[in-house]
């Protein structure tokens, strides 16, 4: 199962691609800033579909999520 996870993420995107999801998933939040459920999923979903891990797609989505709050909460 590790083997399985680990050349997974090896096939993920690369740091320059990885940043350029993170700035999407970032605009993404601000344009739906009215329904945070829906541009949680959508971000989710864009992350899985660049080849990113489901699980490490959530952290990265949430990690964002808190950085963009001003308090550090969602």
């Amino acid at each position: 199962m590790f083997w399985l996870r680990r050349c997974r993420r090896a096939s993920g995107p690369g740091n320059e691609e990885q940043r350029a999801l993170e700035g999407w998933v970032r605009l993404r939040f601000q344009l739906a800033s009215s329904d945070l459920m829906i541009a949680i999923i959508g971000a989710v979903g864009r992350l899985t579909n660049a080849g990113m891990d489901e699980d490490d797609a959530t952290e990265t989505v949430l990690r964002i999520l808190r950085e963009s709050e001003p308090d550090g909460r969602p």
